[in-house]
């Protein structure tokens, strides 16, 4: 999320709050009569102000952490109510409630049940939100985390997780496919736009081609510009439509993208490939696909 965003969130959200509590205090302060210092208990202070201190921290944490959207406005509002209701509760510590307005007395049970339960919808759909997300995750890991092995720029794993991942499917004779993408006239991006907005449409590639992809697929970064799809127990005929299909999702991102396409038929072949090998096969097919690109410029 946006630095500033998230600055701006939290300014709206501390105005909010200041206005409602000082709306109630300045109505116990103008109508209200205070209790007699021998009746305050400072126990119940303690406890009920770290109760409202607990519930504006959560409700800054998710304020910083989350996106925009309408599981973080639930979150928000019932983080607001909750926190309110525990400042009504504060306040009944050192005021008299008979001297306080009718209305006051009734508005106070409200704030409680309210925040929570849309607090607890919130959660609920943060729930669902999170099997998506997590799902998402497990395309990007395949499984095994090794920060090592991942991409500075990109946030997935790179060449060096791709070749891993090769040779253990190698090793269990399972058929494969392997999807190369090469952004199209990438220089010009950096050139025009400056290395940081390449970074982004790179992170943005990586991001799209994860979310496009079945759970046991695994998309890294090889080089540059240059992403390798590894497709486990695939068909020739998956492979190329999978192809054509990430081709096509990187298009609306206002680029082209040159696509390779390499089947192993594992259990087939005689003489086992390593992965570097079947990467080079790949690579091969990319410098075909380029070449016959230039030719048809040329004719």
């Amino acid at each position: 999320m946006d630095k500033k965003m998230a600055n701006t969130r939290l300014y709206q959200a501390g105005i909010t709050i200041a206005v409602a509590f000082s709306v109630l205090l300045s109505v116990c302060l103008a109508q209200a009569q205070t209790k007699p210092y021998q009746l305050i208990d400072g126990f119940d202070i303690a406890t009920e102000g770290a109760l409202l201190l607990l519930g504006l921290s959560w409700l800054t944490l998710v304020l910083q952490a989350r996106p925009d959207g309408n599981v973080t406005r639930l979150l928000i509002v019932g983080l607001l109510g909750y926190s309110l209701g525990c400042y009504m509760d504060l306040l009944d510590e050192f005021f008299i409630n008979s001297s306080l307005p009718g209305w006051f007395s009734w508005l106070e049970k409200l704030p409680t049940p309210i925040g929570l339960l849309t607090l607890t919808l919130g959660l609920w759909l943060w729930r669902e939100e999170q099997k998506t997300v997590n799902e998402q995750l497990r395309t990007r890991e395949q499984f095994f985390r090794q920060h090592q092995l991942v991409d500075r720029v990109t946030k997935i794993y790179d060449s060096r997780a791709i070749r891993q991942q090769l040779n253990l499917l190698i090793k269990r004779e399972e058929n494969l496919g392997l999807v190369m993408l090469d952004i199209d006239n990438f220089a010009k991006v950096n050139q025009q736009q400056g290395f940081k907005e390449g970074d982004i449409l790179l992170t943005n590639i990586a991001q799209l081609l994860a979310s496009q992809l079945r759970s046991q697929d695994l998309v890294c970064r090889y080089a540059g510009d240059s992403f390798i799809v590894l497709l486990p127990k695939a068909s020739a005929a998956f492979n190329q439509s999978m192809a054509d299909e990430l081709k096509q999702a990187i298009c609306g991102l206002n680029c082209q993208a040159s696509c390779a396409v390499f089947h192993y038929q594992n259990n087939q072949s005689d003489t086992k490939l390593n992965a570097s090998q079947l990467i080079a096969e790949l690579t091969s097919e990319m410098d075909k696909v380029k070449q016959a690109r230039v030719m048809s410029k040329v004719s």
